[in-house]
């Protein structure tokens, strides 16, 4: 009993701070609305919520980091208003981590390489606002998708990476709870099949019906099918890091059985991309090591092995025959390719506008490869931000992917000194070729699910290698060698 009301107790203070701050503010946001009008009065309430919600987090403390990833699943539903959303969950958790960050002082220097992907990342962000806000300034319109898409991710990157670096049982949490949100994903993609509901009109989407398959492609939580999958797949990598760096005599059956559901919702998501992404994960995961050149030819070829044998199996199933063996989309990826291209040329250096992509390709003329024609959609996210943001837009985008390849790379080197780099190494490595791949036949940068995902598992890594370096600069500090 005492153990129960120990959290109350606690808590009970804050939530008198929280609830007298919420009265008071729309106390004298009433008071506002009558003397100086509506919009101060609405202003001085918004000050008063936030006030309360920075108060909440700073007594959350790191546990609002553990939390999000879990409550982030269903909380994604939560949207206010319904028509054009203001208030999200993501919007409201992740604006509250700054809280923690300003709280919690950096103790370890970044090392180059964090640095170069924090300056990326921070500079996509400021190209792609001033993008925007130039487009659009309408909150349902091109803004809605830098913050959601691009600020979020990036305050959600910092937090994760400061967060991680006092120890590696902090990165096995996050991930871990990283893995459970995982196993919700898929156990409700899973549901969806089974019982035939949808959920991505209720989040602003449409149902995805494959004519070509003659099946609803199945999108979770999510408004789309294609982050609905690359959510899975980066959930995964963290399920596989979590399992492999987990306590020795720990039980793993259950995180077993998540990445089962995992699996079985990228399956269902009907994209090859992503059935390719989570066996690269896979292998990347098990097979990459550091002088153990053995290990990766025997992983790699067992893999082979295991999905040849069960596309053999499953090409008996007409719906993943028709997914594997249909060639056409190719063509017409090929063609909505070169459309991008020639709307790129109209704008080469600011583009023609965020979120405009589709009613400009409207206007131009159709091109075609092998007969088959190009759509009004880029299904690539570097050439839909070529032709979007234009060069300005596309550059801060090459230099964060080649700061996730230099990630790799560091987290390489220091895996001959340190176990926890080179099991980071190899899952940081699926997951950013999972997102690598899906990326380049998909357009997946203006979905802020897999985005989100993605830069809570890139802050894992990159705090872990600033620790990693730290200690390595300490004579005093052994290593520990890499298995």
């Amino acid at each position: 009993m005492r153990a129960t009301l120990h959290p109350l107790r606690l808590a009970g203070p804050w939530l008198v701070v929280v609830g007298a701050a919420l009265f008071t503010g729309a106390y004298a946001a009433g008071k506002a609305d009558a003397w100086v009008g509506e919009r101060p009065a609405l202003l001085l309430l918004a000050v008063a919520v936030g006030g309360a919600i920075f108060m909440v987090f700073a007594f959350l403390g790191s546990a609002a980091i553990i939390i999000w990833p879990v409550a982030a699943t269903v909380g994604y539903l939560l949207q206010i208003p319904r028509s054009t959303p203001v208030f999200t969950f993501d919007r409201v958790w992740i604006f509250g981590l700054l809280a923690y960050v300003a709280l919690h002082r950096r103790r370890i220097e970044r090392t180059p390489v964090t640095r170069l992907l924090l300056f990326a990342l921070l500079w996509l962000a400021a190209s792609y606002g001033l993008r925007a806000l130039i487009t659009s300034t309408s909150i349902g319109g091109p803004a809605r998708t830098w913050l959601d898409a691009i600020v979020l991710p990036t305050i959600l990157f910092i937090a994760c990476e400061r967060y991680c670096l006092p120890g590696p049982e902090r990165a096995r949490r996050l991930s871990a709870a990283l893995m459970i949100a995982g196993g919700i994903l898929g156990a409700i993609g899973i549901a969806q099949r089974i019982w035939g509901f949808e959920l991505a009109t209720v989040t602003g989407g449409t149902v995805r019906f494959d004519d070509a398959i003659d099946q609803t492609r199945v999108s979770g939580p999510y408004p789309a099918p294609e982050p609905y999958a690359l959510s899975l797949v980066i959930c995964f990598a963290a399920t596989l890091y979590w399992i492999l760096s987990r306590r020795r005599g720990t039980s793993y059956g259950w995180a077993i059985a998540l990445g089962g559901l995992q699996i079985a919702g990228i399956g269902f998501a009907l994209f090859r991309a992503g059935w390719i992404a989570a066996i690269i994960v896979a292998v990347a995961a098990l097979a990459f090591r550091p002088g153990r050149v053995g290990r990766t030819f025997a992983v790699v070829g067992l893999a082979g092995a295991l999905t040849l044998a069960a596309t053999t199996q499953l090409e008996q199933n007409k719906t993943v025959a028709s997914r594997v063996n249909n060639t056409d989309n190719i063509n017409a990826r090929l063609a909505t390719y070169k459309q991008g291209i020639q709307l790129f040329r109209s704008a080469p250096f600011f583009g023609v506008g965020v979120d405009q992509y589709h009613a400009v390709s409207e206007t131009r003329p159709i091109e075609f490869v092998s007969g088959l024609r190009s759509v009004t959609y880029p299904h690539n996210s570097y050439i839909g931000l070529l032709a979007e943001q234009g060069l300005v837009g596309l550059l801060p985008f090459l230099l964060l992917s080649f700061a996730v390849w230099r990630l790799v790379l560091a987290l390489r080197s220091a895996s001959l000194q340190s176990r926890e780099a080179a099991l980071l190494m190899g899952t940081v490595a699926g997951a950013a070729l999972g997102y690598l791949i899906m990326s380049v036949t998909l357009t997946m940068l203006p979905y802020a699910p897999s985005n989100l995902f993605f830069a809570a598992f890139l802050g894992v890594a990159c705090g872990r290698l600033d620790a990693i370096a730290k200690r390595s600069e300490t004579p005093s500090e052994s290593t520990t060698p890499s298995s």
